[in-house]
């Protein structure tokens, strides 16, 4: 039983003196100090602390036996001399250099001992253990287990109680006394099950000491950073020589009751006892069936103190606990656990030889199809087509007749456009296109037992189930490797599909696709069939997989197809991916992707659009490659045509105390950089470009004194806004520059102003013609946004959404206002709220540059569902404040 301070009383519980314990110490240790009794044991126990350090004293029968002292004077010291081991007591030698005296204490003779007391606390009761202190208890397992590995001592001959190598006869033992049949056939089930997969290998797990027993009981912990970790122990009676995996086994099988039976809850244990005192493949094997069979023996336990006391309501309550936890733990397939503890523990189980499938078929004459997330056969969406992935197999394999997908593959076509779902991408199979009549042979030994439209074959090690062949053969046909097993389905002259998936589980028919977060285990439960085929038919790694690889309309995809809302105005007006502007860059590139010396006919096009969009008047249009050149080009048309400073305006995104649409803005940046009230452009106005401006003036005054009114429209024109193209339209400005970026997200920037104002720029200072292919992207944008009814979807969308984020600032005080129109909408945030942006994300990417505020930016193909996810989304977080 561990040492842990219980608690202390006054006037002592049992028949010891207090001052004859201060003899004892005083004449045979040395030491003085406080003395507390300790309540609760069968023998006297006194705390004793000296201000420097505390101690346990034992008292006990002088008749007992010595030898379980000595014992465990051997095992503290040898586990304390190990530079690796768990912090144990240590036994403390009297002046005279023994370990123990014989002192006559309360009228009778008593066997004396002291030890260093180890500080610390019990786990909290009524708390579930955190991973950290599963981890913990993993390693604390095994620093002690390696701690001993050179021990030698009689006592590790003792049998423990919790020797699992008779698991089964305990049980039977604890049964006998167990009338509910109904309980005992559960119990018996489960063992028998556990049994059967440790018997083969028994022979091969290591012998060696451990301890059986590492549980609450058995150790002290401390609190670190804000979880109690179990940091020392403080019994020693469950050491003993015996199966090391089986005394590991039954801490798990503590840790599993604390985690209602959850299998999972248990690999960080695993895997820190692993890392420092590594096990064996078969003895990995044999672990989870040691801990069902361990949870086996507690049920029965249970069942049978609970036959003893049936009217016991505590005896009832742990009875129904360790049946929830057996029921918990035999619901997940064995393999399936086993699966995780080998990814846990960085282990591969090695397959046994395998044949082809198919040996008439060249292996070489397989094409694979790539249906990756960033695979080029898929664009415009075509992947939501559910029979999409069979087409695209279907043609590639038309040219040669045998095509395949690829296994370990995240494929586009499983990814959700819900941010909140992980999807099930991770293809454990492969599909094949085949000659039809083909013949197929056993690719190992083993037994058919599906013959019907998936075939099972069930091996020694290995379970191949295939869909797509014709099998006359009976079940329960034994089949060597190579054996004839069927023909490809179809009729002659025709390709048939063929569905292939390996399990190492025979009892477990494998899932298609699994979570990303799930591959670790399923692929080694579900290894690829490629070698069925004889090629390497298992699609790379990504490198990165958690970043974006793909975006469409306002979706990001990273590489293993989960998505992302983008929401920060870096994406295309029109969307991501969109078909059009692809085929009109393809198209432009083939016949000239450089600038020439004049203007392009793609250049010229999206000319002509941009000064039919433009503000009346301003139809000459300069293109710059960036947002800073057109900027610096504005001053130079400024000061070219009225050597004064340009007022920089920027249509509204939140009010200013004055003009609730007009912002001036001092400096490059993005449009949210641009929220800067008036007051702030006098400064820089005044800074080396004569008087400040008087922002208190009307505006027509204030662009008297100023020049020209340059208007920045990056991020809000081309109908962001809603109502108008212009986001200063709805105002009634009338600006002499507007400048603006591309529609399409690329590069170029365009200026437009009035040509009167152009022909005062000399012509060497003109930018130069831009890459047609550029041109072309962001013409096929504008046909885009005018063909379908981007403008309008906006205003539509945009109304609807902030509608609904108003909704939240009359229920929710984390918001404090909800500014902007369209799809360019302000959220400010109160201080409780002010990490919201980051909450939202990975799923939801938005601006979030300035502190307590939120900036989102869609583009203009934004929809409803999207809308009224984000709004879901930010009010489930709000309700978490």
């Amino acid at each position: 039983m561990s040492d842990i301070l219980p608690e202390l009383i006054e006037p002592p519980a049992n028949d010891v003196p207090i001052e004859a314990i201060e003899d004892v110490l005083r004449d045979h240790y040395g030491l003085s100090g406080q003395i507390f009794p300790i309540e609760g044991r069968q023998n006297p126990y006194f705390l004793i602390d000296n201000g420097h350090m505390r101690y346990l004293l034992k008292v006990a029968p002088a008749e007992g036996p010595i030898e379980e002292i000595e014992a465990e004077h051997a095992l503290m010291r040898h586990i304390l001399r190990s530079p690796d081991g768990p912090r144990v007591p240590e036994p403390v030698v009297t002046r005279d250099g023994g370990d123990t005296l014989v002192l006559p204490l309360g009228g009778e003779d008593r066997r004396i001992r002291l030890l260093t007391f180890l500080d610390g606390t019990a786990p909290p009761s009524g708390e579930k253990l955190p991973d950290q202190a599963v981890a913990a208890f993993g390693a604390i397992s095994a620093a002690l287990a390696k701690s001993l590995l050179d021990f030698e001592h009689p006592v590790l001959q003792r049998e423990p109680e919790g020797d699992l190598r008779k698991a089964g006869p305990q049980t039977v033992t604890l049964l006998s006394a167990v009338a509910d049949q109904e309980i005992r056939g559960v119990i018996a089930k489960a063992m028998v099950t556990a049994l059967r997969r440790i018997q083969p290998l028994g022979p091969s797990l290591r012998i060696a000491a451990a301890h059986q027993n590492i549980n609450g009981e058995t150790v002290v912990g401390e609190d670190t950073d804000g979880a109690w970790l179990p940091t020392g122990v403080t019994d020693f009676t469950g050491i003993s020589n015996g199966w090391l995996v089986a005394g590991f086994a039954n801490t798990c099988a503590y840790l599993l009751a604390d985690r209602d039976g959850d299998p999972f809850a248990l690999l960080p244990a695993i895997r820190a006892y692993h890392d420092i005192y590594p096990f064996t493949l078969n003895e990995l094997e044999a672990l989870w069936p040691l801990v069902v069979a361990r949870t086996g023996i507690l049920a029965a336990e249970a069942e049978s103190r609970q036959t003893g006391l049936p009217d016991d309501p505590q005896t009832r309550e742990d009875a129904e606990k360790r049946r929830a936890v057996l029921n918990a733990a035999t619901t997940v397939a064995p393999a399936q656990v086993l699966a995780a503890i080998l990814d846990a523990t960085g282990m591969e189980k090695p397959l046994p030889e395998i044949g082809r499938l198919l040996p008439d078929i060249d292996p070489e004459t397989f094409r694979l199809v790539d249906l990756s997330v960033t695979s080029p056969l898929l664009y415009g969406g075509n992947w939501t087509d559910a029979d999409n992935d069979w087409k695209l197999l279907a043609h590639i394999a038309r040219e040669t007749g045998r095509a395949s997908t690829r296994y370990g593959e995240y494929r586009l076509s499983k990814s959700s456009t819900d941010p909140q779902q992980e999807p099930e991408s991770f293809a454990l199979h492969i599909d094949a296109c085949i000659p039809a009549r083909m013949p197929a042979v056993a690719p190992f030994a083993g037994t058919l037992k599906t013959a019907g439209p998936r075939l099972v074959l069930v091996g020694r090690d290995l379970t191949l189930h295939v869909e797509g062949l014709e099998c006359t053969l009976a079940e329960e046909t034994e089949l060597a490797a190579g054996d004839p097993l069927g023909v490809i389905a179809g009729t002659e002259n025709s390709v048939g599909g063929l569905r292939l998936r390996f399990c190492l589980d025979p009892d477990l028919v494998p899932p298609l696709f699994c979570k990303p977060t799930e591959v670790g285990t399923w692929a080694r439960l579900c290894p690829s069939p490629s070698a069925l085929l004889g090629i390497d038919a298992n699609a790379p790694a990504p490198k990165y997989p958690d970043q974006p690889a793909r975006g469409w309309r306002e979706y990001l995809f990273d590489a293993t197809g989960r998505s992302a809302l983008d929401l920060t105005g870096q994406a295309p007006l029109t969307g991501y991916g969109h078909p059009r502007l692809a085929a009109a860059t393809y198209r432009q590139t083939i016949l000239l992707n450089r600038a020439a010396g004049h203007p392009s006919e793609s250049e010229e096009a999206l000319r002509a659009q941009l000064t039919e969009l433009a503000p009346e008047g301003l139809s000459h249009v300069f293109f710059v490659s960036g947002r800073a050149e057109a900027l610096d080009l504005a001053f130079r048309l400024a000061r070219s045509h009225t050597n004064k400073r340009g007022i920089i305006g920027l249509p509204g995104l939140r009010t200013d105390r004055r003009d609730p649409d007009f912002f001036a803005v001092p400096s490059v940046g993005t449009a949210t950089d641009m929220i800067h009230d008036l007051d702030d452009v006098a400064a820089v106005l005044a800074q080396g470009y004569g008087e400040a401006a008087n922002l208190d003036e009307p505006l027509t005054e204030l662009r008297q004194k100023a020049g020209l009114l340059i208007v920045d429209e990056t991020g809000t024109g081309y109908g962001r806004l809603g109502h108008h193209i212009w986001g200063f339209s709805h105002r009634g400005l009338a600006p002499d520059i507007v400048f603006v970026d591309g529609p399409d997200g690329g590069a170029p920037s365009f200026l437009m102003t009035r040509p009167e104002i152009a022909a005062n720029l000399p012509s060497d200072l003109h930018p130069p013609a831009i890459c047609p292919v550029r041109a072309a992207s962001a013409s096929a944008a504008l046909d885009v946004i005018r063909e379908e009814q981007m403008r309008e979807n906006t205003r539509e969308i945009g109304s609807h959404l902030k509608t609904r984020l108003e909704s939240l600032v009359e229920r929710f005080p984390a918001i404090s206002t909800v500014s902007g129109s369209g799809l360019l909408l302000v959220i400010d945030l109160a201080d409780e709220a002010a990490d919201l942006g980051e909450r939202l994300r990975p799923g939801i990417v938005a601006d979030i540059g300035t502190p307590r505020r939120l900036v989102l930016r869609p583009p203009l193909c934004f929809s409803r569902q999207s809308a009224d996810g984000l709004v879901d989304r930010i009010e489930t977080l709000l309700s978490e404040i």
